[in-house]
């Protein structure tokens, strides 16, 4: 190992982008279509962050010439749960928690959480970044409220059968 150096946090941005008007290509997403949504990673806490592919779904029926047990890819699956802090003075509309609280405090929000990892949170997305997309809904808010600890509001996403096909490329050809 010469001069490789690991990738630290806060190398992670996190987006809303409602549908509509959505993302034309989800494959090949623009620059534009990407800065125009809502930058929410400031908002989420980093203990309760999940949002990526789980384990595909398979088929295990073999042939009458497999010799071997098979399994065969049927269907992604992602998941997407976010959790973020609420603010102590919730007329603040400059606040990004203030924002996610007002983006899902009713469920059922319709639209993609898009995630790039290896630039900082503030930089605009540009053609060449690297993207995971996630189509969803957002579900029921919840209100955390642990002693001694900040109040948070966690929201699960329900999938909604749409995802990149993997990391995928800002203003890339389709995949």
């Amino acid at each position: 190992m010469a001069g490789e150096v690991k990738m630290l946090p806060p190398n992670i941005r996190v987006d809303w982008i409602p549908d509509p008007p959505g993302i034309e290509d989800i494959n090949a997403p623009t620059a534009e279509e990407l800065n125009a949504g809502e930058n929410i990673t400031c908002a989420l806490t980093s203990a309760d962050y999940t949002l990526g592919w789980t384990d595909r779904d398979t088929n295990d029926d073999k042939s009458l010439c497999d010799d071997s047990n098979v399994q065969t890819p049927i269907y992604k699956n992602y998941e997407a749960n976010l959790t973020a802090f609420r603010d102590a003075d919730d007329t603040n509309t400059e606040s990004v928690y203030n924002v996610f609280y007002d983006l899902f405090r009713t469920p059922l929000q319709s639209g993609y959480l898009v995630e790039r990892v290896g630039k900082q949170h503030d930089e605009p997305y540009v053609d060449g970044d690297d993207v995971s997309i996630f189509k969803v809904i957002s579900g029921d808010p919840r209100t955390l409220h642990n002693d001694g600890e900040p109040v948070k509001m966690q929201v699960a996403f329900l999938a909604q059968g749409q995802s990149s096909n993997g990391i995928v490329e800002v203003g890339g050809a389709i995949s």
